[in-house]
């Protein structure tokens, strides 16, 4: 199969599976006002079975999907998702799965080197996603959180799911390396 059209088909499957991640397991934590899913599991496996650009495409194409309306966004439908908390991470997911793809490519040497690569992706979607939910909440909500409640009800409650997210999403990308065929499709 041309290397192409195997790209594209991995990218419409891993759009396929961050939408039923979104939909097929949400509960969310108490003193939040975010769903936990599974959505950052298949956001780092992106980045481990494409190559960056892709990764863009594919998530590009899912944020697309969820602001002209489809319901495949925990928070709410379509644009009004912008003014919701979960926005700041639906946007860092293009970037955690690019990192990750560079990364994993250039740590591959190394014993840890994909663990590495997962955790700093998850490092970028809060890197990301904190500021924004800050600005959102003291400019747009007219309620600003100190730095302390930004930090426990957006990161502390999440983090420890979405690190052994990231440890499960490297644990498996490395089983499916070979059988995918992966480092042929990362040198495109």
């Amino acid at each position: 199969m041309n290397k192409q059209v195997r790209l594209l088909t991995y990218s419409a499957l891993m759009c396929a599976l961050i939408i039923v991640s979104t939909l097929w397991l949400k509960f969310s934590i108490p003193g939040t006002d975010m769903m936990v899913t599974t959505q950052v599991f298949f956001v780092l496996l992106c980045g481990f079975l494409l190559p960056p650009k892709y990764c863009l495409y594919t998530l590009g194409a899912y944020l697309l999907l969820g602001l002209i309306g489809l319901p495949v966004f925990s928070a709410t439908v379509g644009p009004a998702v912008i003014a919701t908390p979960s926005f700041g991470y639906l946007i860092s997911f293009p970037f955690s799965a690019m990192v990750v793809s560079v990364l994993s490519k250039k740590l591959s040497a190394h014993m840890w080197g994909r663990y590495a690569a997962a955790l700093l992706g998850v490092v970028i979607s809060y890197v990301i996603a904190l500021p924004y939910i800050a600005v959102l909440k003291a400019v747009y909500l007219n309620a600003p959180l100190p730095l302390g409640a930004l930090l426990s009800a957006y990161c502390l409650a999440f983090l420890p799911l979405d690190i052994l997210k990231a440890v499960l999403a490297a644990a498996l990308a490395g089983r499916l390396e070979k059988p995918l065929r992966l480092s042929e499709l990362k040198a495109a």
